[in-house]
């Protein structure tokens, strides 16, 4: 059952320019509810998108709004699409964290956002409340890491259960699976190994995640309870991710 709702084909935005846009809406909730679709796409760098691809979110998905959660050197949009999209860079890695403690894995790296990017998180959240029922397009590079990441939060908040979390991250490797031209530009400090480890999004990684999250901080709603918002503030945001 959890193969079709994964492969469900509405889910994959397939377009030029980028391989990993997927919508985050129709999957069941524990209280019964379903992820509205059209509200969250999850993605890639889109900053290289062509114009046809542009149209395409805009006019066919509804997207007015573009979540950026990349660091500026990963990659700039021309000034004409950031005023054509209500857009928004937040970069959810935040430089000066890795010059007090080295994040030793992937886990260790999606923790320590938690821990050290909360200031982030929260405009993160301020952003997708102050977009009310409008679509949201949220990305970073690759869109595995950092959006996994949220990805996972807005789930778990609206009440998903964490085997589907876990499965739509690693929906990743679908759409953007390891390749040997990939693992060439492995990092002069790191074996080929090691950066193909970095490159993967295995199952258990966001099992780990979600763990901590959960003993650290009670669950997302835990989390956003911590960084500031209000009850009235989480009910927003939950409800206007879920079916009516």
């Amino acid at each position: 059952m959890s193969d079709v709702l994964l492969l469900n084909p509405a889910r994959h935005i397939n377009i030029e320019g980028a391989a990993n846009i997927r919508d985050l809406g129709g999957y069941p909730t524990k209280e019964g509810y379903m992820t509205k679709w059209g509200k969250y796409f999850r993605g890639d760098s889109l900053h290289a998108l062509p114009l046809e691809s542009e149209k395409y979110l805009a006019k066919e998905k509804g997207v007015q709004s573009i979540l950026d959660l990349r660091l500026s050197f990963e990659g700039k949009y021309k000034h004409i699409d950031q005023l054509s999209y209500e857009y928004i860079n937040i970069p959810l890695l935040d430089p000066a964290t890795f010059k007090t403690k080295i994040p030793k894995s992937l886990v260790d790296m999606y923790c320590m956002l938690l821990d050290s990017s909360q200031k982030q998180f929260k405009q993160v959240f301020q952003h997708c409340i102050h977009t009310g029922d409008n679509p949201v397009l949220f990305h970073c590079r690759v869109g595995k890491d950092r959006t996994g990441v949220l990805a996972a939060m807005l789930l778990d908040l609206a009440g998903v259960s964490h085997d589907l979390i876990i499965k739509d991250y690693a929906l990743t490797s679908k759409y953007k699976p390891v390749t040997e031209e990939a693992l060439r530009s492995t990092p002069p400090l790191m074996t080929k190994k090691q950066y193909r480890n970095m490159l993967l999004c295995e199952p258990e990684y966001m099992e780990q995640f979600l763990r901590y999250l959960y003993e650290n901080y009670g669950s997302a709603e835990g989390f956003l309870h911590r960084i500031g918002f209000n009850e009235s503030e989480i009910e927003q945001l939950r409800t206007s991710f879920l079916e009516e």
